[in-house]
């Protein structure tokens, strides 16, 4: 599909600038929530793609670390 080093060392090196540059990109002196609409945002933004690449991992991920559909295959994990 792609690169290992895509997944391994490209994606989360940019997440993990984007997450380093978020102070100095909103300079917003505000406190409150409601004011800070652009952290606000980024924080939700990051907490949504954390869950959906947990549940990929977890659903999605069968024998071999492969990708599987969870409905044809099973799933390849037990609580």
């Amino acid at each position: 599909m792609f690169h290992p080093m895509i997944a391994g060392v490209t994606v989360p090196g940019v997440g993990l600038i984007v997450l380093i540059l978020a102070p100095y990109i909103d300079k917003n002196p505000s406190n409150k929530p409601e004011d800070r609409k652009f952290a606000t945002s980024l924080m939700t933004v990051f907490l949504m793609f954390w869950a959906v690449l947990v549940i990929i991992g977890s659903f999605f991920r069968g024998p071999g670390f492969n990708f599987t559909l969870p409905w044809r295959d099973g799933i390849f994990f037990e609580l």
